[in-house]
Formats: C-alpha cells, structure tokens, sequence
C-alpha cells in the first residue's frame, strides 16, 4: 500500500502542474499532446521504477483540458477548465472509482507572482522550437533554484494554466521539471497531434463517486 500511496502522492502532483490560464492572446491548441515520464537521479528500485507512471497524455480545447496518467491497475484523470476556474481528479483503483477537487495554490508561495525569465536559449521539442525560461518567486532561495522549462508559442497560448508556476508563461509547456518529496520527474512532450477533442472528454463519468480528500483515503484503506 505504500508504493500506491507514493504513487498517487506523486502522480497529483504532476496533474495538478496543469491547472493555470494564461493573459496572452493568440490560438487556442486544440488537439492532444503525449509526454514521456522520466525519473532522472531518482534512488527507487527498478520494480518501483515500474510502478511509476510512464507517460501523460494532455487533451486539450481551448479552456478545457484532460491530463491523463496510467500506472498499472491505476488510472487518474484531472479534469480541468482555466475559463470556469475548476479542477477534478478522477482516481480509479481496481474498480474503485472517486472524483476528488483538489486544494487549488498548494505548492506555490501564498501571495506571490510567479517571475519568468528568458533564459535565450531554444531547442526544437516534438517538432516545435521552444524557448527556454526560468521561473521564480522574486525571493533569493527561489531565483538561486529557479523552475526551468521549455516553452512553445507555435503549439498555441498557455490557455491550460490559472493557479501554478507555469499560470504567465506565453506558451505551452513541452518539457518542465517537477520534485515531490526529493524525486525529480522529467516531462518531455514526444508527439503533438492537433484536432478537436470531444466534450465528453471533460465531463466527469456517471460512476465516478464525488468525494472529498479525507473519503478517499478511507475509500483506499486510510494508508493515503
């Protein structure tokens, strides 16, 4: 139950990197974009390496997106709208299944803007050029470790984000870093298809259970 535990812990956090809207104008990215999943310097066993998940497919129209991460017998799903202001996770475990909204600033400073700064650098990602940029709070622990991510405006603007570090940047995200609990996890966009997605690809399933945190740690054995 630990290694699910770390799991999930580990996989919402990578979700909810995907909960941001941007002020930018421009096109709207209609289409889905595949990312692989790497764990670089990570100190798991390769059977725990295994559980991980491997890749997340975002969908994305327009305002409206679909973060999806598979790892064995578990499924997650964030559902998201940056126009609405609104974001469920659906957790599916063996047949268990619960919609959950999650706490909305949790991982950024209270209070803080996040400040992006090119890093004049750039590199070509799943077929689009993307620059690169730093992001920090303005404060010198966060400028001294600032987020690193390759951006690109050519896929479309950052309509996907309204309440994370990436909320100002000018383009969608193809490769970023993200830690959770000492583990680095690498996400490198690997194949971009554009194309209308579905609108009940936004909605939240019928035999999806809305639950709060606290049910679903009891709906998994409390080990959550």
């Amino acid at each position: 139950m630990k290694i699910i535990t770390t799991t999930i812990i580990l996989a919402l956090a990578v979700l909810s990197t995907f909960v941001t809207t941007a002020q930018n104008k421009g096109k709207q990215f209609k289409g889905t974009i595949t990312y692989q999943i790497t764990y670089p310097e990570s100190n798991l066993s390769a059977s725990q390496l295994a559980a991980m998940p491997q890749t997340m497919v975002l969908k994305l129209n327009e305002n409206k997106s679909r973060a999806e991460l598979k790892m064995g017998e578990m499924n997650q799903v964030l559902l998201l709208d940056s126009e609405a202001k609104t974001t469920v996770i659906l957790i599916d475990i063996t047949g268990k299944k619960a919609a959950v909204k999650p706490k909305k600033g949790a991982d950024r400073p209270m209070g803080k803007e996040p400040i992006v700064e090119s890093a004049n650098e750039s590199r070509e990602i799943a077929g689009y050029v993307c620059k690169k940029a730093n992001i920090h709070y303005g404060d010198e622990k966060s400028k001294s470790n600032p987020i690193q991510v390759y951006y690109s405006e050519e896929v479309g603007n950052n309509k996907i984000f309204y309440d994370n570090e990436y909320r100002n940047l000018t383009g969608i995200p193809l490769e970023f870093k993200y830690k959770m609990q000492g583990m680095n996890m690498l996400l490198t966009a690997i194949k971009i298809e554009e194309g209308r997605v579905a609108n009940r690809e936004f909605e939240i399933p019928s035999d999806y259970k809305e639950s709060t945190p606290e049910e679903l740690r009891q709906m998994f054995g409390g080990g959550m």
